[in-house]
Formats: C-alpha cells, structure tokens, sequence
C-alpha cells in the first residue's frame, strides 16, 4: 500500500500549553476537564477528537487538526478546575511540526524565572 501525497493527508497542528496550579496535575484529571469543557461548548458531534502528547510537571502538548485548532484553544482556557485544585492554562504557542512546538517549551527552561511566562 503507497503512502498518501501531501496533498492528501491530514493537516495537524501542536499546541503547547503550560498550566499554572496549586498542585501537579495528573494526565488522567487533565484529559477529563479538558473533555468535559469540549462536550460542554461544542457538544458530542461537534467536539474535535485531541490527543494529549505530554504532560509533564503542569507543562504539555496537544495535538488536533488544523480546522478545529480555535475549538480546543477555546475549551482549554475556559478550564478553571483540574480535580480540586484551582488551575489557570496558558497557551504558549502553536506548530505544524512537534519540533517546532518543543522550541516553545524550550523557551521556559531557559528563563530566569519559573512564576511567569
């Protein structure tokens, strides 16, 4: 079987995020607010299918397709709870490629401080 063209294929988009909480974030906790906060908006027919890349110390990736990106932009910031601890996610930046979403990331290891963006 041959590959698909380009032309073809599904554009993706990667969104990395950090999430600003009293306490760690579990990836379980995680996914369930941020798929409530979609059925709630958008409904079941219209809420974009998303997989969570990485999660690690309240600092990820997400990945949807390009049409949808705005959707999940909007039901990530609307988040305002994860489990118990209050939560405040941020949007860091958006790439077609995880290479160029890992760059965004770089840039908060590289700062002087870690209490803001």
């Amino acid at each position: 079987m041959r590959n698909l063209p380009p032309s073809l294929k599904k554009r993706k988009r990667y969104l990395a995020f950090r999430i600003i909480s009293e306490s760690d974030v579990s990836r379980d906790e995680f996914l369930k607010s941020l798929w409530s906060s979609m059925l709630s908006l958008f409904g079941e027919f219209e809420s974009e299918i998303f997989k969570l890349i990485q999660l690690e110390n309240n600092i990820g990736i997400l990945t949807c397709s390009h049409k949808n990106l705005d959707k999940l932009k909007i039901a990530l910031t609307l988040i305002d709870k994860v489990g118990d601890a209050k939560t405040l996610p941020i949007t860091l930046g958006v790439s077609g490629t995880i290479k160029g979403c890992r760059k965004h990331l770089e840039v908060l290891k590289d700062a002087d401080s870690a209490d803001g963006i």
